[in-house]
């Protein structure tokens, strides 16, 4: 199951958006505020059979619609839904999702903290054909339950014929998963008395849950990823890297140090190969190394209305742009300098203009303070002061 594109109009801060996405990796990117979590609750939407819809008319609009394409397979290559929000609430026609695969959307919002669980029992695995995968599709994928899925297999890793293959290769996958950003970092074990799952790392024994947020926050979404499609093809056992389903994640980067970012898109794609992936993000260091159609970037035109940019990207992609050229020709950031070094080169250029001897030294000082030591700049500065210095 792919999208293939989704036409929006009218919703939270969009009035009218098309988008199209290609199989695998889409990065959704804009300046802040924009409207890229609201596309990804779109698509969520679309997958929820009619629970707790968050969408909301645009205040500015009589009503709002959605027409999202889906590829569903081979024999079903474009199923298109339409869905109306009236009145601030959804309105859809009975039954329009009975033959959406639901069971392979996964989405994780920006909650995505794992916090300590003590376990006093380990149970069987859950049912998802409840009703709560539906709620999934707007609240997320739980937390709550990977640290008992993990410790089960652990269990029965070792025993004949109670894991299928597929199980046993997906927990070694799953084991693997803790070194992914990290290499000094690996399972050890787990404690017999507690059920706690032990890590290996150079300052000693740890548990996982006390690691911290932007690692906890990688765990979460790929034994999240891996759990959860278990869970949900329990009468068909399927191996991961196989799962050919949708995978949406909002604000990618959250928690994650800026040389963790890349590293965990890089190994979505390359554990998950055959996933979509629908990503929103704020990272400039996440899109200076993905191709030039996994790039979906928003702007504002003349009028204040959202749509996509042209990067006119080459082969490349952003590969050869520097961060703050990311960030402000893509995030639309103003400026990527403080307000205190901005107001205090505008005034160095002032007291050069005015040819002011005291001014100019003291704008010079105070720049000399205030920027790196290896600047370029300041050889410049240097240049220019030199005939107003003693």
């Amino acid at each position: 199951m792919k999208i293939n594109s989704l036409t929006i109009n009218g919703i939270g801060g969009i009035k009218h958006l098309d988008l199209k996405f290609n199989d695998k990796l889409n990065v959704i990117c804009g300046a802040n505020g924009i409207g890229k979590s609201t596309i990804l609750n779109i698509i969520a939407d679309a997958f929820n059979a009619g629970y707790n819809s968050k969408l909301k008319r645009n205040a500015l609009c009589n009503n709002g619609d959605y027409l999202i394409d889906i590829y569903i397979n081979k024999e079903c290559p474009s199923k298109k839904i339409q869905v109306s929000i009236k009145y601030f609430d959804p309105e859809k026609s009975d039954g329009f999702y009975k033959d959406l695969p639901i069971k392979d959307f996964l989405f994780f919002d920006i909650k995505r903290n794992i916090d300590y669980i003590q376990l006093s029992s380990i149970s069987r695995d859950p049912n998802r054909y409840d009703g709560t995968m539906p709620l999934m599709a707007t609240n997320g994928i739980p937390a709550d339950d990977i640290k008992n899925w993990f410790i089960n297999r652990y269990m029965f890793i070792d025993k004949n014929n109670s894991l299928t293959l597929e199980q046993v290769k997906n927990f070694r996958l799953a084991q693997k998963s803790f070194s992914v950003l990290d290499n000094t970092i690996k399972f050890n074990t787990i404690k017999a008395n507690t059920f706690d799952i032990m890590l290996s790392t150079p300052n000693g024994d740890i548990y996982f849950e006390y690691l911290s947020s932007g690692y906890k926050s990688c765990i979460y979404i790929i034994l999240g990823i891996i759990k959860e499609i278990e869970y949900r093809n329990s009468e068909n056992p399927i191996n991961v890297n196989n799962f050919d389903g949708i995978i949406a994640i909002d604000e990618i980067d959250l928690h994650l140090h800026p040389t963790w970012q890349a590293g965990l898109v890089e190994a979505l794609k390359t554990i998950f190969p055959r996933v979509q992936f629908i990503l929103t993000t704020h990272s400039p260091s996440i899109l200076q190394i993905l191709e030039k159609d996994e790039i979906i970037a928003l702007g504002h035109d003349d009028n204040n209305d959202i749509y996509v940019k042209n990067l006119k990207l080459g082969k490349y992609g952003l590969q050869g742009w520097t961060l703050e050229e990311i960030l402000q020709y893509v995030m639309e950031m103003p400026s990527t300098s403080s307000q205190l070094y901005l107001n205090t080169i505008k005034n160095f250029d002032k007291a050069m203009n005015d040819e002011n001897k005291d001014e100019i030294l003291k704008q010079y000082n105070l720049l000399k303070e205030m920027l790196h030591p290896n600047n370029p700049l300041l050889s410049l500065l240097s240049i220019q002061v030199a005939e107003w210095e003693d």
